[in-house]
C-alpha cells in the first residue's frame, strides 16, 4: 500500500524500537553511554563561509575545504581552537568530491567536471601544504546513472598509504587502487563502499552504508576480508540520514570511529565494538537542526564534527548532472555553484574528559516513543541547550515486541509510574484520559501567558479534545485524499460535490470514466490500478475506522455508509473498473497516471513537496477530493504520526510542558522532516515519515521552501521497483497551489486514529464478504458485535 511506501526527498533509514521507562523488560535508552567528552563549538573562530570536508594533518591541525561563496574556495588550516593558521587560504576552485592528506601533509583532491556529452570527468590533483600543484591525474569519466539505475556520484572518499598509493571508493564500483604516479594497479573488495580509511598496518577500513551495511577490514596485499562488522543490529534507535556516515581510523588509539547522524561509535582494530563514545542527543550539536556532515580525529583523541545547513532547493545551483550536492565523502560537493540561501554551519570539538560525566548531575526527563525522529532529537538538544540543568532521555522499545511494550507501559502508568512524556500516536489514548492518566494540556495552555494558540492550527487541536479539553498534543499531521485526473473528469462533464459525495457516487463516476476495448489498447482507461479488496479498503480508510465509533465508545458498523463502502470496494474486485496491468507499486502507478491509464488513486498528503510530484505525475491535471462519505459535510479526516501526552504523575510536568513547546517551536517545526512512525502490531512496518506542521509560521516557511525548490529545477525524485524505474521532477508550484492545499487543511475536523485491533477484526470478517460467501448485512453485524466486545474490554 502506497501510504507505507512514500518516497522521501531526503533518503532515510529507519530502525524501529520502542521502550517504557522503569521496566525490567528490554528497555533501550538512547542515553546508554554517559558523556565522556566535553563539547566546544569552535566554528565561530574559523572565518569559514561554507565548510566541506576536513582532515587532520601531522601537526594535529584541521585542514578544511571551504567552498566559499562560489568564487573564493580553497583550503584553510585551523588550530585546535578553530582559529586559522596563517594569513590566507590555499585557493582551489573546482567541484571537490573528497580529499585526503599523506604523511607529508600533501593534499590529494578529487574533483569532477561536466563534459559536453553529459558524462562527468574526474581528476586527482596533488597539492603541497603551501598550495603548489605537484601533479594532476586523469581518473576517467563516468555517466550520472549507474547500470542498476542508481545515481552514480563517482568517487566518494580517498585514502593515501605510507607509500603514497591512492585508494578511491565509489559505491557502484570496487575500491580502485592507483600507484603514486597515477597508474591503476588493481581493485579491492566488493561494491558499495562509501567511506574508506587506512589503519596503521596499511589495511583498508571500508564502510558500506547503502547495501549490506557493514564495516570491513581488507588486506591490501591479498584483497581478502580480514573481518567484517554487521551494522544492521547496531544503532537500533532513531532516524539515520544518508550522507552523514563516515569511518575514520585513529592512529592515536588504534581505533575505528564510525559517525552517523545520531552518534559516534568506536571499534578496536580487531573489529570489536567498544561502544558509543559520543551520543549527539546528549549534547547541543543537534539544536541548530543542521546536518552532520563530516568528522576526523587528531592524535590527542579530539574529535572534530562539522554540521551544515541545507538551503531551500537542494543547496547548490546544479549546473550539470555531475554537481551532486549530497556528497557522501565529507560533504565537499561543489566549489562552483552559488548557494540558493545563506549557508550556516557549526564546527564542534569533542575533548575526552579526565573525570566523571557532568550529565550525572542533570535532572532527567524521560520521553517514551515507538521510534525516534530527527525533530524529536533536535528538540531534545535545543531544550538541553536552553535548560542546562535538564537532560531529555529518549527511550525506545523493540518494535518486534510491541505487545509487551503496551503491557509494560500500562502496568507502569496504572501503578503511578511511567515516563514523563508518552508518545500516544496509535495508542487508545482516550482510555488513558478516562482513567485520569494524562495531564490536562488545555489548562497548561491557558495558564501559560507565553503560549498563543492562534499561532497553531487550532482545528487540529480541537479535533483531539476530550470532553472539551486537550490531553494529547500533535506536532504534525497528514490527511488522506483521492487524487483525480481533472482533465478526464472535465471531458466526461463530471462534477463532484466535494462536501457531500457518497460511495455510490464514486462507484457511478468510476463506471463513467472507465473505457476498455477488450484488446488492451492504448486508449484503455480504468478508474483504479490493480488492487486487492482488503488493500483498497485500507487505502480508502487510511486504516482508521474511528468515524464509525461514537463518543460513547459504541460501534456503528451496521450503518448504511459502511455498507456502501464495503459494496463499493467489492465492485472493484473484478476487472471491469481496474487495470490489472498497473500494479500496486508507485513506479507503475505514477507511470500509468502520466499516460492517463488510471483516473483515481487514494493518497496520503504528507507535505507540499509531495503534492508537487503528484501534480507532475498527473501532467498538471491533478485535483484532490475528500474521501466519499454518507453524504454529510463533516469535514476532512487527518492522522498524526507524532503526538504526545504528559504523565499526570510526573514530577516534571511544567518542564515537560516546556519541552512540548520546544517541539512546537518555529525552529523545530520548520524542519523539512518531522514525523515519527506510529506504533504498530508486532513486526509491522512503521508508517510514513513527514507531515504538515501544526505551527502556522513554520508551515508557511515550508510552503515557501517548496515553491522555491519546485521552481529551481534542482529537485528530482527517482524510484525503482524491480526492473522498472521512474524519474520525476515536481511541477512548478506557486502560492495558489499552497492555498489549494491549505484549504483542505483548514477543513480537517476528524482525527482518524488507527486502532490495529479493530483493523484486524475488519480485515478478518470482510474476507468472506469479498469472496461472496456472506452478505454485507451479515458481515457488518459480525464486525459490529466483535468491535463492541473489544471496546468493552
Amino acid at each position: 500500500m502506497f501510504k507505507k511506501m512514500i518516497s522521501l526527498l531526503l533518503i532515510v533509514m529507519l530502525i524501529v524500537s520502542l521502550s517504557a521507562c522503569g521496566s525490567e523488560s528490554k528497555n533501550v535508552s538512547q542515553q546508554q553511554n554517559l558523556s565522556t567528552y566535553t563539547e566546544t563549538e569552535i566554528g565561530s573562530n574559523s572565518g569559514l563561509i561554507w565548510p566541506g570536508g576536513s582532515r587532520v594533518n601531522s601537526k594535529s591541525q584541521l585542514v578544511v575545504f571551504d567552498r566559499g561563496n562560489g568564487t573564493n574556495s580553497g583550503f584553510v588550516t585551523l588550530d585546535q581552537d578553530g582559529k586559522p593558521v596563517g594569513d590566507s587560504k590555499l585557493s582551489f576552485s573546482g567541484n571537490v568530491r573528497a580529499f585526503a592528506l599523506d604523511g607529508q601533509d600533501n593534499i590529494y583532491v578529487v574533483t569532477t567536471e561536466p563534459k559536453s556529452d553529459n558524462n562527468i570527468s574526474q581528476n586527482l590533483t596533488v597539492l603541497t601544504p603551501q598550495g603548489n600543484i605537484l601533479k594532476t591525474i586523469d581518473l576517467g569519466t563516468f555517466s550520472g546513472t549507474g547500470s542498476n539505475g542508481m545515481k552514480n556520484t563517482g568517487f566518494t572518499d580517498i585514502a593515501i598509504d605510507i607509500n603514497e598509493s591512492i585508494y578511491l571508493s565509489n559505491p557502484l564500483e570496487n575500491i580502485q587502487v592507483f600507484d603514486k604516479e597515477g597508474q591503476k594497479v588493481k581493485s579491492l573488495g566488493a561494491q558499495g563502499y562509501e567511506s574508506i580509511d587506512i589503519d596503521s598496518e596499511g589495511n583498508i577500513i571500508a564502510g558500506n552504508f547503502l547495501g549490506n551495511r557493514i564495516i570491513e577490514k581488507i588486506d591490501v596485499s591479498t584483497g581478502k576480508s580480514v573481518w567484517s562488522i554487521d551494522l544492521s543490529a547496531q544503532n537500533s534507535s532513531g532516524v539515520y540520514m544518508m550522507g552523514s556516515n563516515r569511518i575514520r581510523f585513529s592512529k592515536g588509539d588504534e581505533s575505528i570511529y564510525y559517525i552517523t547522524s545520531q552518534d559516534i561509535t568506536k571499534y578496536d582494530s580487531s573489529g570489536k565494538l567498544i561502544g558509543t563514545v559520543v551520543d549527539f542527543k546528549s549534547y547541543t550539536i543537534l539544536a541548530s537542526g543542521y546536518n552532520i556532515s563530516d568528522m576526523d580525529i587528531d592524535a590527542a583523541g579530539n574529535i572534530y564534527v562539522t554540521t551544515t545547513s541545507v538551503p531551500a532547493g537542494g543547496g547548490v545551483k546544479i549546473k550539470s548532472p555531475g554537481n551532486n550536492s549530497n556528497n557522501a565523502a565529507g560533504g565537499s560537493s561543489s566549489g562552483n555553484g552559488a548557494p540558493l540561501g545563506n549557508i550556516k554551519y557549526e564546527l564542534f570539538k569533542y575533548t575526552l574528559q579526565s573525570g566523571g560525566s557532568t550529565a550525572q548531575n542533570q535532572e532527567v526527563i524521560t520521553v517514551s516513543v515507538p521510534i525516534s525522529n530527527r525533530g524529536l532529537e533536535i528538540a531534545a538538544s535545543k531544550f538541553q541547550k536552553d535548560h542546562p540543568g535538564y537532560r531529555i532521555d529518549i527511550q525506545t522499545y523493540p518494535s518486534s515486541d510491541y505487545e509487551t511494550y503496551v503491557k509494560n507501559l500500562n502496568t507502569q502508568i496504572l501503578s503511578g509510574k511511567g515516563p514523563d512524556i508518552i508518545s500516544v500516536a496509535g495508542l487508545p489514548y482516550e482510555n488513558y484520559i478516562s482513567k485520569n492518566i494524562l495531564a490536562n494540556l488545555s489548562e497548561m495552555m491557558i495558564g501559560d501567558k507565553n503560549f498563543d494558540t492562534s499561532e497553531y492550527y487550532t482545528n487540529i487541536f480541537d479535533a483531539l479534545k476530550y470532553n472539551g479539553d486537550l490531553y494529547v498534543l500533535p506536532t504534525d499531521f497528514t490527511f488522506n485524499i483521492l487524487m483525480a485526473n481533472q482533465g478526464i473528469l472535465d471531458q466526461k462533464s463530471i462534477k463532484i460535490d466535494n462536501s457531500k459525495w457518497t460511495w455510490n457516487d464514486f462507484k457511478s463516476i468510476a463506471e463513467q470514466v472507465t473505457q476498455k476495448d477488450g484488446n488492451g489498447g492504448t486508449g484503455n482507461r480504468a478508474a483504479l490500478p490493480s488492487v486487492s479488496s482488503s488493500d483498497l479498503l485500507d487505502l480508502f480508510t487510511g486504516g482508521s475506522y474511528s468515524s464509525y465509533i461514537d463518543d460513547g465508545r459504541k460501534a456503528n458498523f451496521t450503518s448504511q455508509e459502511f455498507m456502501d463502502l464495503l459494496n463499493t470496494v467489492k465492485a472493484f474486485s473484478d476487472d471491469s473498473l481496474v487495470d490489472r496491468n498497473v500494479k500496486m507499486d508507485m513506479v507503475s502507478i505514477l507511470e500509468a497516471a502520466g499516460r492517463e491509464a488510471i483516473v483515481f488513486y487514494p493518497y496520503t498528503i504528507t507535505d507540499y513537496n509531495m503534492y508537487g510530484f503528484m501534480k507532475a505525475a498527473f501532467k498538471e491535471q491533478l485535483s484532490l477530493y475528500n474521501m466519499p462519505s454518507a453524504g454529510g459535510s463533516n469535514g476532512g479526516t487527518f492522522t498524526s504520526n507524532s503526538m504526545y501526552g504528559i504523565n499526570r504523575n510526573s514530577k516534571y510536568k511544567s518542564e515537560s510542558w516546556e519541552f512540548l513547546k520546544t517541539l512546537l517551536s518555529d525552529d523545530v517545526q520548520s524542519l523539512s522532516m518531522q514525523g515519527m512512525a506510529v506504533q504498530s502490531k508486532a513486526g509491522g512496518p512503521g508508517k510514513a515519515l513527514g507531515g504538515f506542521s501544526v505551527n502556522k509560521a513554520a508551515q508557511q516557511q515550508k510552503a515557501q521552501q517548496a515553491i522555491d525548490a519546485s521552481q529551481s529545477g534542482n529537485m528530482k525524485m527517482m524510484m525503482k521497483s524491480g526492473n522498472a524505474s521512474i524519474s520525476l521532477s515536481p511541477a512548478p508550484m506557486s502560492q495558489s497551489d499552497i492555498d489549494y492545499i491549505n484549504k483542505f487543511i483548514s477543513e480537517l475536523k476528524i482525527y482518524a486514529n488507527a486502532d490495529a485491533n479493530i483493523g484486524s477484526i475488519i480485515q478478518d470478517e470482510t474476507k468472506a464478504f469479498f469472496s461472496g460467501a456472506k452478505s454485507v448485512e451479515e458481515t457488518t453485524k459480525l464486525i459490529q458485535d466483535r468491535v463492541n466486545t473489544y471496546l468493552g474490554e
